[in-house]
């Protein structure tokens, strides 16, 4: 019987270690990863802050509940900073065939004998707040900085959905800077695209000074009628 137990308590053991709460190094790394991104898309992978999200990563504690999500996150920045280099080394050729040309009198570049002989790859890493994008995971990382607005129709491709905003308050507003003055079309939970808010929430009345009276209450205009049953008591009283 101890034996049995004994098993048990090893094939348990494991499943709770992994039921360590959330961890803050994780927190921490995705809150600066979102704001690279958004402001630098895939140039934020060069970024020499980038280096601080790959260290917060690697402290992540590997029972936590962000243990996976930080080697998922890990991943990508690997993945984008291989593609970053390749796009650079593009770049570097294209600028070298340029000065080649000009230096022989022409300015005609065949970008097909730069890029014809590449093997195609996966394309450049997932936009965090790109199509697909979880807004229930987005919002686990931000603290619920997405709020669900009104209902949306896509004209031409019948697409229905829910209009996110970013949440106004400050806090929010540095985790996600590339989002405000945007709206976030949802579709099941997953992003289906982001554009331009063309109706931005109206900006708070600014407070009145310390000290200063109330603003006075509009005058009001004549001439004013009286109700009709009003005006056929006069009448009557009259007669």
């Amino acid at each position: 019987m101890l034996r049995h137990a004994a098993i048990c308590l090893l094939i348990l053991a494991p499943g709770a270690c992994r039921r360590a709460g959330p961890d803050a190094n994780y927190q921490e790394a995705a809150a600066i990863y979102q704001q690279l991104y958004a402001t630098q898309l895939d140039d934020a992978y060069g970024d020499p802050r980038m280096e601080e999200v790959v260290a917060l990563l690697r402290k992540v504690d590997a029972r936590s509940l962000d243990a996976e999500s930080a080697e998922r996150m890990l991943g990508m920045i690997e993945r984008g900073r291989e593609e970053l280099a390749k796009q650079r080394a593009d770049r570097e050729k294209m600028a070298a065939a340029a000065a080649q040309s000009v230096s022989a009198g022409t300015v005609n570049i065949d970008t097909s004998k730069l890029f014809g002989d590449a093997a195609p790859d996966a394309g450049p890493p997932q936009d965090p707040f790109g199509p697909g994008a979880s807004v229930v995971e987005l919002n686990t990382q931000s603290g619920g900085c997405l709020q669900d607005n009104e209902p949306f129709n896509e004209q031409g491709t019948g697409v229905t959905g829910t209009v996110y905003r970013v949440a106004p308050s400050e806090a929010c507003k540095g985790k996600m800077p590339g989002l405000v003055g945007q709206i976030v079309l949802v579709v099941n939970g997953k992003i289906h695209r982001r554009m331009a808010d063309p109706r931005p929430p109206a900006p708070p009345p600014p407070a009145p000074a310390k000290g200063s009276p109330p603003p006075a209450a509009p005058a009001l205009r004549g001439p004013w009628c009286a109700p009709r049953s009003a005006r056929s008591r006069g009448s009557t009283a009259s007669t």
